[in-house]
């Protein structure tokens, strides 16, 4: 008999958070796992080996860089006929069912589509600088804000039935006729979707402690042979501001069920015990025996997924080069061995739209809509379309399509505040985009697909209307938004100088000086302060000396 739900998972060097992390999802329902032990320091098989004896884990050895996707298909071609469900996260996330369900009871609602998309939302540090002894569940609890730009990133759980490979950590192609939806039942291509988590969520512990973050640098990532950002650590760790106690609520409604531990797990002082608790609750459950029906071809270097991975990864060093007319070519021979793939449509057009073929992009959009009709990736793509075609009355109209789906999308939002610009209807799009602005400058930089060129065209409205105040504003939020660029800083000094703030305009001229000590138009702006300055000075006279 065929387990219902198991989980893919590589790792290295991960070994002390494994317990947890299995203990957790196998309370959730997770029958069986696939750990790839890719070259850990301390076998996997050592760390374990109880877990094996039990029947919940098979352990492979998969040694190499970067080798994150080849595990994820061998485990589809391998263990993929005997298990219903499959999902493929990492050691640092955990799924999270809500409304008091366990996994098997939710994804009994999908199983008339080929995968669940499960939004993301990213904890960070909660201010530990050492890996916290009570584990990641009861020690990180501090997560961003849904509409934090990372929290769009999603992780599949899929029928491997109707899968043919993974395109990414993230997403996978489905046979024709096949595809993931959202928690809501909206179809989901690609690694993005608006963030919804009213069903489920991945508590993804981005961060851990910051000795742990220094350790993740240095390992790398698993699935290229690039390296993590420690500026995407820093900034998941500042945009920390929400208490996320959904987890914990969880397992106390089951531990409560169970009665065998005590709960209370919301009393802070009682998590040091989380991991002991959940340790008593699985260790006398056993998984049903594993009857393992092998594929004709077993390798972890299927031919056909290497041929994929190895032109897209000619693609992405042709678009590293600059080199557009090379990552068209590359992504029409990837369309050739998946024609069915919406994604690389879009992405198509995109870059036709940097080589300026117009009608091409068109074209490859319109494919893409034939496949997928009003879906969310699909409109986004439309959406960048008709902003790059300066055709704003549709980009207004599809940027409302997106944000019926993504209300809160600050990029299209953005595009939104653009396309009704680009109309001459100035008051709408500031009431649009000066939220949006305000935001970036909360985050420290703007939306995708923009500069600080939005800024600029709002600030100028009010420099016409003689509204100098709202200027500074919006050009002190741009300067938050591109803080390494000079240009805001400048716009903002003109803006000051015209509001007669002789004092602020001079403080950020040399504030821009540090940034650009030639630039001349600088020391003209200086001059112009000066000038101002004398003439706002008070006339002092004195008095007549007397003989």
């Amino acid at each position: 008999m065929m387990d219902y739900l198991s989980l893919c998972l590589i790792c290295k060097d991960e070994n002390d958070y494994l317990s947890e992390w299995l203990d957790f999802h196998i309370l959730m329902g997770v029958e069986r796992f696939y750990i790839y032990d890719n070259e850990s320091r301390v076998s996997l098989r050592e760390t374990l080996n109880q877990y094996i004896e039990r029947g919940w884990v098979v352990v492979i050895d998969i040694p190499g860089r970067a080798m994150q996707l080849y595990a994820y298909d061998h485990c589809l071609q391998t263990f993929g006929s005997n298990t219903f469900w499959m999902g493929f996260i990492d050691t640092d996330e955990f799924l999270v069912p809500k409304n008091g369900l366990n996994l098997k009871e939710l994804l009994q609602g999908y199983e008339d589509y080929g995968g669940l998309a499960v939004s993301s939302l990213f904890f960070g540090s909660n201010g530990h600088q050492i890996r916290p002894a009570e584990g990641q569940i009861a020690a990180y609890t501090r997560r961003t804000h849904a509409t934090f730009k990372e929290n769009e990133l999603v992780k599949n759980i899929i029928r491997p039935s109707v899968v043919l490979m993974p395109n990414s950590p993230h997403d996978f192609t489905f046979q024709e006729g096949n595809w993931c939806v959202n928690e809501n039942l909206l179809r989901v291509d690609g690694q993005r979707f608006a963030n919804c988590t009213e069903k489920i969520q991945i508590n993804h512990y981005y961060c851990r402690s910051k000795h742990e973050i220094d350790q993740k640098l240095l390992r790398g990532r698993g699935d290229d042979f690039s390296s993590w950002s420690r500026a995407r650590s820093d900034l998941v760790n500042l945009r920390t501001a929400y208490t996320d106690m959904y987890i914990l609520e969880n397992l106390d409604v089951l531990f409560q069920k169970t009665g065998r531990v005590s709960c209370d797990l919301l009393d802070a002082s009682l998590m040091g015990s989380l991991l002991e608790k959940m340790a008593i609750l699985t260790s006398g459950l056993r998984s049903k025996p594993l009857v393992i029906t092998l594929p004709r071809e077993s390798s972890f270097f299927r031919s056909e997924f290497t041929n994929w991975v190895d032109i897209r990864s000619r693609a992405e060093l042709a678009k590293d080069r600059g080199d557009i007319k090379r990552v068209c070519q590359l992504l029409l021979d990837l369309i050739c061995l998946q024609p069915q793939n919406t994604n690389l449509y879009i992405d198509l057009s995109m870059n036709y739209l940097h080589m300026g073929d117009q009608a091409g992009a068109w074209q490859a959009l319109s494919k893409a809509w034939q496949f997928a009709p009003n879906t969310y990736a699909v409109l986004v793509g439309m959406c960048i379309y008709f902003w790059w075609m300066k055709n704003y009355l549709m980009a207004e109209k599809t940027c409302h399509l997106v944000l019926n789906i993504d209300p809160h999308n600050i990029t299209f939002l953005g595009l939104l505040a653009e396309a009704l610009l680009g109309q001459n209807r100035f008051e709408e799009a500031i009431k649009v985009g000066w939220p949006v602005v305000e935001l970036s400058a909360q985050v420290g930089e703007l939306p995708d697909l923009m500069g600080v060129s939005l800024v600029k065209k709002m600030a100028d409205y009010f420099l016409e209307k003689k509204d100098y105040i709202s200027a500074v504003r919006l050009w002190d939020a741009g300067v938050k938004c591109q803080p390494g660029d000079v240009n805001p800083l400048l716009e903002l000094s003109k803006a000051l100088l015209l509001a007669g703030d002789t004092t602020g305009a001079r403080f950020r001229l040399a504030q821009a000086q540090v940034l650009a000590p030639k630039d001349e138009t600088i020391s003209a702006l200086l001059q112009q302060v000066g000038a101002a300055s004398e003439l706002s000075a008070p006339i002092i006279r004195h008095p007549k000396r007397r003989h």
